[in-house]
């Protein structure tokens, strides 16, 4: 399908009614032209979560992770100060930092040992000319918020704020206490399959009893799961909860916090901030993913858990057994939905893949298509 017919058809398809919504266009997935049209319109603007705060609680402490087409760096500078920064030495185009860790005062080049303070400025080069002037070279900087204890970064300086578009949800979910739950664990992988197939599939609950009929499905059954009305920055769904049954644990799920109520202890609250990060909130843990496209079939998947203080055991042996238990479950899910979306993304190139009607379950992907057709079909 030419891009212009594509761009239609998907203006078209977020203008249908929530009781006449249909799935998203196949060659949404396929198209490589529609996927720089993401990079361009989406990722080199939007929010892009990166991690949790307190896993750059230290001075020097340091994540890294690619964002639309930029390596990045978020750090904690000298004076407490988080950053995002670019990834790219500014001499010849190297990346600069891996991973994740703790640096002792300066970030130096692994190519030709060009060397920078932790606020981006290049403090070292060595063998260069007399006319060369170091305080004018400086690492490109990005906007950097944190919300709920969540951390995002933009690489558009004229980014809006984020909080002011998901102070819904902050207030619906007061009680959770969301900025105060700790890192338990963050696992990066590569899927087979397409960013917007992995995001849709995490929003909605219409799948548990199928794909997770064995693992979700028992403790939060489909029928428990209630697509709500979202808005322009945001998905929601609430899930209920089979009192007493967890999927993620064998042993007994401790609850901390003395805020939420028993009707809140009994949910798991569901939802996508667009366009890629989509996470489940309960009154003990999260458990969240954040996207990144690596092409049309395939997806990096930073993913973790965290756990609301008093919710996990404190002693260290204990808490690393929790977190290995809790890793497991999740690691059962993913592996229930894999060959599924993987699927999906083979099937979207075939000549008789269309959209069907969607679910009243699936009303959450109704939203991510709204918000698909704002950015980048009526931008243009």
């Amino acid at each position: 399908m030419p891009l212009d017919a594509l761009l239609d058809a998907v203006a078209r398809n977020a203008t249908l009614p929530d009781e006449l919504a249909e799935a998203t266009p196949p060659q949404v997935y396929t198209s490589p032209e529609f996927l720089e049209r993401e990079l361009d319109l989406i990722f080199n603007h939007e929010w892009f979560l990166v991690g949790r705060e307190d896993e750059l609680a230290q001075q020097g402490d340091y994540l890294t992770m690619k964002i639309g087409r930029d390596p990045v760096i978020i750090l904690r500078d000298r004076d407490g100060v988080l950053r995002a920064m670019s990834n790219i030495c500014r001499h010849r185009m190297v990346t600069l930092l891996k991973g994740k860790g703790n640096l002792k005062g300066r970030i130096t080049c692994p190519y030709h040992a060009w060397t920078y303070n932790l606020d981006g400025q290049l403090i070292g080069a060595a063998h260069m000319r007399d006319n060369f002037d170091r305080s004018k070279v400086c690492l490109p900087q990005f906007q950097v918020e944190v919300w709920q204890g969540w951390v995002y970064v933009s690489l558009d300086p004229k980014a809006a704020p984020l909080a002011p578009r998901l102070k819904p949800l902050a207030d619906r979910y007061a009680n959770y206490r969301m900025s105060e739950y700790e890192t338990l664990f963050r696992v990066e992988e590569v899927w087979n399959t397409n960013w917007k197939i992995l995001a849709q599939n995490f929003m909605e609950g219409y799948h548990l009893f199928v794909a997770h009929a064995k693992t979700i499905e028992p403790a939060m059954p489909t029928k428990l799961a209630n697509a709500m009305h979202g808005g322009e920055a945001y998905s929601l769904y609430e899930q209920g909860r089979v009192p007493g049954k967890n999927y993620e644990r064998s042993s007994d799920v401790a609850v901390g916090n003395d805020q939420v109520t028993e009707e809140e202890k009994n949910k798991a609250v569901l939802f996508s901030v667009f366009p890629a990060h989509v996470m489940s909130v309960t009154a003990e843990r999260t458990f969240w993913l954040s996207l990144q496209p690596e092409g049309t079939d395939k997806v990096r998947v930073l993913w973790g858990a965290d756990v609301f203080p008093g919710s996990a055991p404190s002693d260290p042996a204990e808490r690393e057994a929790y977190a290995a238990e809790l890793k497991a479950g999740f690691d059962a899910i993913n592996n229930e939905d894999k060959p599924i979306v993987g699927a999906i993304v083979g099937n979207a190139a075939a000549l008789a893949a269309q959209p069907g009607r969607l679910s009243p379950k699936e009303r959450t992907i109704w939203y991510f298509q709204q918000y698909l057709a704002r950015m980048i079909a009526n931008n243009r």
